[in-house]
């Protein structure tokens, strides 16, 4: 990927490591939810939700970074992961789903507030915000799978799926474009 070469792309080498991760996270996304999906049930749920915790996290450390702080982004981006990983498994042993439900909702509320307030490093910020109402887009596709499926036979699920990756190819797009902006 041309993104990886350029120089202007990343300020330090851990953004490119926070960006290979969400992408590597988007990359297993296939293979968990088509698992999922072939084995519907509670123990191949855990194969979809695990990879999205990764490039959720992975996300939201580089918006820290590229907005608060690069220090606060570079020493968010593991415990993030780890935090992510951690959700899925206490979700998985308990049935409790509330700490995977703020591992995935809480970057989709903070990262716009943190658009809104802290001003960018980077060009670009189009991708970010296009990623997120494409999430949105997405999540609501999801929420009214029954109700779309009296309209569309397919339902809203699969438009789910295309949703969130044109979610991610938003956001790819305008990394590989932006710029430093300070």
């Amino acid at each position: 990927m041309r993104v990886l070469r350029r120089s202007q792309a990343f300020f330090e080498p851990w953004e490119r490591l926070a960006y290979v991760t969400l992408l590597a996270g988007v990359g297993l996304v296939t293979f968990g939810s088509a698992y999922f999906h072939l084995f519907p049930s509670n123990a191949t749920l855990v194969w979809d939700r695990l990879p999205m915790t990764i490039g959720f996290m992975s996300l939201f450390a580089s918006i820290i970074g590229e907005r608060i702080s690069l220090r606060a982004g570079r020493l968010l981006l593991l415990p993030l992961l780890a935090a992510g990983i951690a959700s899925v498994v206490f979700w998985d042993l308990t049935g409790d789903v509330r700490p995977y439900g703020l591992v995935q909702y809480f970057p989709v509320l903070a990262i716009p507030l943190m658009l809104l307030l802290y001003p960018p490093r980077y060009s670009g910020a189009w991708g970010i915000v296009a990623m997120i109402g494409l999430y949105v887009i997405a999540k609501s596709l999801e929420t009214f799978d029954r109700p779309i499926s009296t309209v569309i036979a397919t339902g809203g699920h699969p438009w789910k799926h295309v949703a969130a990756a044109a979610a991610v190819l938003c956001y790819v797009i305008s990394v590989e474009r932006r710029r430093p902006v300070c």
